[in-house]
């Protein structure tokens, strides 16, 4: 029987006893399962404790309740996850993993092997693939997604860079391989959304102890990440811009997204105002 990717992941947490039978029967029966974006072990145990089933405050605990001879994988899986759900800003554990499972899954399928793929049917040229084979992301094995020639030809324009998206379209037109362009050209159009776009700045200066606020719209086309953070700067004049978005088609259901904008103009406004 092939489980799907996050069953797999968790059910491999409990036989290692990272996870007691309780807590994976409560996982395994939360409604938001089947939305749930992780397919490796750490993911699935900073999901398990951004849903709350494991506190937080247990979570470096966990390699004491590993299987003899699991002590080294419980610790590694522990130490991933906790960096999955930390950052510098004072985000939710979810929001937190939500970016970072959103990043990890745009290269599910990418390999050198389906680069080959596509090397060899001429879908991309000898420096695009050199360029390309440079910048592989890292899996982990036994846990990696399938080979994927389309996800790895819409991967060479999202993350490598060696395509330009023109260029992508330009081989639609002029191969035998239309289907997958097709789908590589469907994968980066699904990574963006037309977006109505309202920006407001506000600025807060240590010296006059004063506070300045514009704002701005626009209408554009934007990847399809729930938040940008700004870096921090080491002025005394620390300008903070958020961007609060509307979307033109019906927007996904997973992991609260509808509160994400909220709350991170709570924390990082506290954040700049009293953390430093």
């Amino acid at each position: 029987m092939n489980l799907d990717p996050s069953r797999r992941a968790l059910d491999h947490l409990q036989q290692i006893c990272l996870l007691t039978d309780a807590e994976h029967a409560a996982a395994t029966n939360d409604p938001e399962l089947p939305n749930a974006l992780f397919r490796t072990p750490a993911e699935a145990l900073a999901w398990v404790v951004a849903r709350e089933f494991v506190p937080q405050a247990q979570l470096a605990d966990l390699p004491a309740r590993a299987a003899p001879g699991q002590e080294n994988e419980a610790q590694a899986i522990v130490s991933e996850a906790t960096d999955l759900i930390s950052g510098e800003f004072p985000l939710p554990p979810w929001a937190q993993l939500h970016i970072r499972l959103l990043d990890r899954r745009v290269h599910d399928g990418v390999s050198a092997n389906a680069l080959d793929q596509l090397l060899n049917l001429q879908l991309i040229d000898a420096a695009q693939h050199a360029h390309s084979l440079s910048m592989l992301p890292t899996h982990q094995e036994g846990w990696a997604a399938p080979d994927s020639l389309p996800a790895t030809l819409a991967w060479t324009v999202l993350r490598s860079g060696a395509l330009s998206e023109d260029e992508l379209k330009a081989l639609a037109g002029r191969t035998s391989h239309t289907d997958i362009v097709a789908d590589a050209i469907a994968r980066i159009d699904g990574a963006k959304t037309t977006t109505r776009v309202t920006s407001t700045s506000t600025t807060f200066s240590l010296d006059s102890m004063d506070f300045s606020t514009t704002s701005s719209s626009s209408t554009t086309a934007l990847p399809s990440m729930p938040f940008a953070v700004p870096p921090s700067s080491a002025s005394q004049t620390r300008t903070f811009t958020w961007t609060s978005s509307s979307t033109s088609g019906p927007a996904p259901s997973r992991w609260k997204n509808k509160l994400i904008g909220a709350v991170v103009v709570a924390l990082i406004a506290l954040y700049l105002l009293f953390g430093r």
